[in-house]
């Protein structure tokens, strides 16, 4: 067989079983960022075409037991506090008490044992059906319209049915009733509305920030099998529920800093008509409504924390500062390293400048790779006549840098893109195409061709197979360090809005990271450098001509890359257990 049909084929093979691996273990290394993203939507903060506010995630459940029924949720977001509102019913309809604003609703029971609560998801078009019955009001006004004219379940299915609903969701909408009847109004994949139903009786509905109708329109993490598990365990278990065995689970789900908090959490008795709420995940101080009593003597709209004692506002701002201390850890972190990073390029800069040539690769990256990047050019980059360990240190520091750029670049992309942290696609493309892509398009091809003289697009073909080497190696090491270590930032720094401190502090866990990267990337470049091959060392030295790597020679190290990838992503996986036992 001939040789180049052979290594195409090894390397297909390889693309599929690390591919497989991989697509099961980013599962678990990116957890806690779509965690950290998860929507628990205000549905009317911001205008019907704009994206939702994104907090840690909502959890809300509906638990049946013989003659007992318990609906809960959590209000997750970055507020310090939340709004109580009371709709006095009437000729309009029933009335409900709400947590939230007439155009901020997040959680509702009417005076009928009918209560509402929302998971957010990635925005989807649905399909409006503009042949049913108009309904006024914008996004926000479907709840409130719903809790003023439904008792149960099915008149809920039978309302939605029958009504002109929106052109698009960000969301899914749970209700429950007070005979153990539940239902979860989600988009289905061909953009008409899915009823996953619960029956009354025995059982229970769980939904989070992954579409119960479309679970791969969503953002995964571990708080629905938890409540899943929990849940189970109460109706599993003898005796009567009781609202503090069913406030454990909210509790279990709660989150409790960092990106984003729970703020508030909604355990509604149905068929009692009592409310328990929870201000600042403090669970073991509730304060106890009575629906119709609220109705029939509605208070005036003000600050959810006001129906509270002093003792549990007082702990509540503590726990408020507390967090935003984090923040301001991030940010003093974020200036930090660009100060570092900053004096790095400065005193490069000045102690090359009379080196024009040598500066073109070594300003990049002491920019990219900041002290890693000053600390190799006074190891290896000022020798005129380097030897071969330090032409193998510049060769794999130039690697290195861009993929610590892709490395940041693929959290970004998942966030700012809508639906990004629920596309397999997308997470596939940023670990086994961007670096490839950013490394050999963006930098060794005008860099290179300063060196090789054979023009950008030639220069590439020759750059292409130890480019993909280059970038499968360097990002398995970024991977097995700077991912669990990435994930815990998120716990501290703020993820939506997106900020440049939080973007800043991912540099320095990336360029962290990089360590282990290129100590991979020397030992591939060693043996390189020792069959006389030479691409950066070329530039900084002065050298005429630059000696690549051709797919025959390197065929094995193409596969070896891949499983060195994979084993990154499980190396991540380990260490983020460790972590968070």
């Amino acid at each position: 067989m001939d040789i180049r049909r052979l290594c195409l084929t090894l390397l297909l093979l390889g693309l599929a079983c690390s591919g497989a691996l991989a697509s099961e273990k980013m599962r678990s290394v990116t957890l806690d960022l779509q965690a950290a993203t998860c929507a628990c939507v205000p549905q009317g903060s911001l205008p019907e075409e704009s994206a939702p506010r994104y907090g840690r995630g909502c959890t809300v459940f509906t638990v049946a037991k013989g003659d007992q029924v318990f609906f809960g949720g959590n209000d997750d977001y970055i507020n310090p506090d939340s709004y109580y509102w009371v709709d006095p019913g009437g000729a309009t309809g029933y009335g409900a008490i709400w947590i939230g604003t007439p155009d901020n609703v997040q959680q509702g029971v009417n005076e009928k044992g009918l209560a509402y609560d929302a998971n957010g998801l990635p925005r989807v078009d649905v399909n409006p059906h503009s042949e049913r019955i108009p309904v006024s009001g914008g996004y926000t006004s479907y709840p409130i319209h719903i809790l003023r004219k439904c008792a149960t379940v099915e008149e809920v299915i039978a309302w939605v049915s029958a009504h002109r609903w929106h052109s698009y969701m960000h969301d899914q909408m749970q209700f429950a009733d007070a005979t153990g009847d539940a239902v979860v109004i989600s988009p289905g994949p061909d953009g008409e509305l899915v009823f996953t139903h619960k029956p009354g009786g025995d059982g229970f509905l769980v939904s989070t920030n992954v579409n119960v109708a479309n679970p791969s329109h969503g953002y995964a993490d571990s708080r629905y099998g938890t409540a899943q598990r929990l849940l189970g365990q109460l109706v599993k278990q003898e005796g009567e529920l009781t609202a503090r065995d069913v406030a454990s689970v909210l509790d279990a789900v709660h989150a409790g800093g960092g990106t984003s908090w729970t703020i508030e959490s909604l355990l509604a008795d149905l068929p009692n008509g009592l409310v328990y709420l929870y201000y600042f995940h403090q669970f073991d101080k509730p304060i106890v409504l009575d629906v119709a009593e609220e109705i029939a003597h509605p208070r005036a709209p003000g600050p959810l924390s006001a129906l509270f004692p002093e003792d549990v506002q007082q702990e509540a701002t503590r726990r408020y500062e507390r967090i935003q201390s984090s923040a301001n850890r991030c940010q003093s972190w974020a200036k930090a390293w660009l100060v570092v990073v900053l004096a790095c390029v400065t005193v490069l800069a000045v102690h090359s400048a009379r080196t024009r040539r040598p500066l073109v690769f070594w300003l990049p990256v002491a920019t990219i790779l900041g002290p890693l990047g000053l600390v190799v050019w006074l190891v290896a980059g000022r020798s005129q006549e380097p030897r071969g360990w330090q032409k193998a240190l510049v060769e794999a520091t130039g690697d290195i840098a861009p993929t610590v750029v892709a490395f940041v670049t693929m959290p970004v992309l998942m966030i700012l893109v809508p639906g990004g942290l629920g596309s397999t696609a997308l997470q596939v493309g940023c670990i086994f195409i961007l670096p490839f892509l950013m490394g050999w398009l963006v930098l060794q091809g005008p860099l290179l061709t300063l060196v090789t003289k054979k023009g950008y697009f030639r220069t590439l073909g020759r750059r292409l197979a130890h480019a993909l080497v280059a970038a499968n190696l360097g990002m398995g090491g970024i991977f097995a360090i700077s991912m669990p270590l990435f994930n815990e930032s998120t716990s501290i720094c703020p993820i939506l809005p997106l900020s440049v401190s939080t973007v800043m502090v991912w540099w320095a866990i990336a360029v962290l990271g990089a360590l282990a990267g290129a100590l991979v990337l020397f030992l591939f470049e060693s043996w390189a450098v020792q069959r006389g091959f030479q691409a950066w060392s070329a530039l900084t030295s002065g050298e005429r001509e630059a000696r690549f790597v051709s797919w025959r020679e390197l065929w094995w190290w193409i596969l070896l890359s891949y499983v060195a990838l994979v084993g990154g992503l499980v190396v991540s996986a380990f260490l983020q257990r460790l972590l968070s036992a």
